[in-house]
């Protein structure tokens, strides 16, 4: 293997690549894939493609779009005032993810962002898969604002759409951002866990972890259990599975009704936590 390289990618053909590294994930059917025909005019129109390169072949693609923040927008606060990137889709082929090129990806994206004077880059993740969650609020800086309950409508074609987001708002210039993307934020460990409080119950039986009460959010941090490796607990018990993603929609709603963000994900030992600090009013459009 060659030195992992990135670069925009801007011809037809690549446009062509990038759609077939995107069946790796997302299947054949090509109303789940972003086709080349959108990917050449999101590149020609100020969107951002960066793939990752092992030599001459794509091994990573992250495609983000210019958009604003609609709810944002007032009379007083024009469309370009509440401008941002939409990120989109992140790929990875399997057999390079531990090259971190999806940090590096998002990471080009942030320069992106910061080089056009663009606030916020925003995009929607599973909040059951622990692995996302750090990359996204502790690695990169992200902040959790909004839960979106059946995000691609409930009756979606793509299991994988049917459920359940977690709004991460990439704040790109904010303090919190700048720490974290650089690598200086602080490790949270066991201090965190004998300080936080404690917004869900959790038992752990038959070497699966199980959800209980959703307790009132009260103090900070604010620390969410989740299962560490979601994918492997829902080959093992389906109905399990489900029971989580309904206990995470009252959690975060309860949360974020409260006046809370998610602000940080931590992992201790052979568990994970999503933490909840309180909304400053800072990460918003100003």
């Amino acid at each position: 293997m060659t030195e992992i390289t990135l670069r925009e990618i801007r011809t037809p053909a690549e446009m062509d690549e990038a759609v077939d590294l995107q069946k790796i994930y997302w299947g054949e059917d090509m109303g789940a894939l972003v086709p080349a025909h959108m990917l050449l005019a999101i590149v020609n129109h100020g969107g951002h493609v960066p793939a990752a390169f092992d030599g001459d072949r794509m091994v990573g693609l992250l495609i983000g779009f210019l958009g604003a923040d609609r709810d944002a927008v007032t009379a007083d606060k024009l469309l370009s005032r509440c401008m941002l990137v939409m990120s989109k889709r992140m790929v990875v082929l399997p057999e390079y993810r531990s090259y971190n090129i999806g940090t590096r990806l998002k990471l080009a994206q942030r320069e992106f962002a910061l080089t056009y004077q663009i606030p916020l880059v925003t995009w929607t993740f599973d909040p059951v898969l622990a692995r996302n969650a750090y990359l996204n609020l502790h690695k990169l800086g992200a902040v959790g604002q909004k839960y979106a309950v059946s995000y691609f409508g409930s009756d979606s074609a793509y299991a994988m759409l049917s459920d359940d987001r977690l709004v991460a708002n990439w704040w790109v210039a904010h303090s919190h951002a700048v720490i974290h993307a650089e690598g200086r934020a602080p490790s949270l460990s066991q201090a965190t866990l004998l300080t936080g409080q404690t917004l869900n119950e959790t038992t752990l039986y038959d070497d699966l972890l199980r959800p209980g009460h959703t307790n009132t959010p009260v103090g900070e941090p604010l620390l969410l259990e989740i299962p560490m490796d979601y994918p492997t607990l829902e080959k093992r018990d389906a109905g399990l599975a489900r029971a989580w993603r309904d206990h995470l929609r009252e959690c975060f709603t309860t949360a974020f009704e409260a006046g809370y963000l998610a602000t940080d994900f931590m992992r201790e030992g052979d568990k994970t936590y999503y933490v909840f600090t309180r909304d400053d009013g800072t990460f918003d459009f100003s």
